[in-house]
């Protein structure tokens, strides 16, 4: 078991405790003059325990520690402070796995008696740990698992969705761009075989298809895939693209195949595909592809232009979406605090103020939610380019603030079945 316990001291110095099976390392990351620090001047209710669950190893690691890097970089501006209180972060790894992500979970809600939880990586994980949460009516504040249903079918006042919105609700946006904007009348479908690529393309499918498109293949592969090359030598060649959902560091190895088959493909996918994380190790491989993401560390706004230098001169390099989102959660979650006055001890008060909290002028654009807690924001189409010796995702242009069910009514969408590698029908599959 690895547990990573962070807090600040009276002095604003961050301490680490790594918790390992039962026997409590204190690791002092920093000298503290006179021994010891203390807590002294704590609230008399003491520290708010803020749980977090990231992918810390494995497949997803990289993304997992950006997640954990972005939500303590706010709270290091903070001082692990707010309204008076310190703030306690307790950090288990998921491990990609929805099993172990539901045990940490209850965990931290029965062992550590966290106030909230936030982060959780896999869409998967993400409907494990929820009726964990709605059980225990622990807020769940998740940055990143973004299975559509936490947030429709299966909606509950103690679960917030603060991450790139829905998946499918990236693959609608991507679907309306592939065709009205890049000529798409032909397009096939290349995911991992999961929540995620299932839901993701679920949207592309039915947007591209309302738009007047046909999608005539299908393909998903398992998410332990070492070599894309069979899967890619099964592509139709005569598709105008391919709407591509492999992401983390199996992107690597599909875009290689792509470039080994000697055939050249238009390809689309949600922003995980050229995250900028791994820019530089694609190379020339991902030059010309399109994604579609809330975020870009090449964003020309001012909070972004700050933040990226702020990043850079923390973390020495670029932010990406994973970063991104964690540190505007992170900033919602102590403007919901502040405006309660510390109180989170009152659910019904803190829940509200979550619900309250808007954002006009984030890093990532305004924020706001909508009332199944799902975040409303700004959708961008970016294109991945080389701007001399470094690789950017260039923002081609906005779809200003699309909501989860994109332009379907909710009740009627959510009455449909949820998207998966068999919904919506390939009915043009050849």
């Amino acid at each position: 078991m690895l547990t990573l316990i962070y807090r600040k001291s009276e002095n604003g110095q961050q301490l680490k405790k790594i918790r390992l099976g039962g026997v409590l390392f204190t690791l002092l990351v920093c000298l503290v003059v006179g021994g010891v620090s203390t807590e002294a001047g704590a609230a008399e209710k003491g520290p708010i325990k803020i749980g977090y669950i990231a992918a810390i190893t494995g497949n997803f690691a990289q993304f997992g520690n950006d997640m954990l890097d972005g939500f303590k970089m706010f709270l290091d501006e903070v001082n692990y402070t707010v309204a008076g209180r310190k703030i306690e972060l307790i950090v288990e790894d998921e491990s990609s796995n929805p099993a172990i992500a539901l045990t940490k979970a209850r965990k931290l809600i029965t062992h550590d008696n966290v106030h909230l939880i936030s982060g959780v990586f896999l869409a998967s994980s993400g409907y494990s740990v929820s009726p964990a949460c709605i059980e225990a009516k622990i807020p769940l504040l998740i940055t990143v698992a973004s299975a559509d249903d936490i947030t429709q079918r299966k909606a509950s006042k103690y679960v917030f969705r603060l991450n790139f919105g829905a998946d499918s609700e990236l693959g609608f946006v991507a679907g309306d761009y592939a065709y009205k904007k890049l000529g798409w009348r032909r397009a096939a479908i290349f995911g991992m075989d999961y929540t995620w690529g299932h839901e993701v393309g679920g949207g592309f499918h039915r947007s591209f298809e309302d738009a007047g498109g046909k999608v005539v293949q299908k393909i998903w592969t398992p998410m332990v895939t070492q070599d894309y090359a069979p899967y890619v030598t099964n592509l139709k060649r005569d598709v105008d693209g391919i709407f591509e959902i492999v992401t983390g560091a199996a992107t690597l190895r599909f875009f290689k195949a792509l470039r080994v088959s000697g055939h050249k493909w238009q390809v689309m996918g949600p922003g995980q595909i050229t995250d900028e994380s791994f820019l530089s190790a694609l190379g020339d491989d991902s030059v010309g592809a399109y994604s579609v993401q809330c975020y870009s560390a090449a964003l020309q706004i001012p909070a972004n232009i700050k933040f990226r230098e702020k990043v850079r001169k923390s973390l020495k390099k670029d932010p990406n979406v994973f970063i991104a989102i964690n540190y505007t959660t992170a900033d919602w979650i102590v403007r919901a605090i502040k405006a309660i006055n510390g109180d989170v001890e009152n659910k019904d008060k803190f829940l509200e103020a979550v619900r309250s909290v808007e954002i006009p002028d984030s890093i990532r654009g305004p924020l706001k939610l909508d009332k199944y807690g799902a975040i409303i924001q700004n959708q961008y189409i970016r294109r991945t380019e080389k701007v001399g010796d470094q690789y950017q995702n260039t923002v081609l242009e906005t779809y200003p603030m699309p909501t989860q069910f994109w332009k379907y009514d909710p009740d009627t969408h959510m009455k449909s079945p949820v998207f998966s590698r068999d919904y919506p029908p390939c009915k043009y599959c050849e």
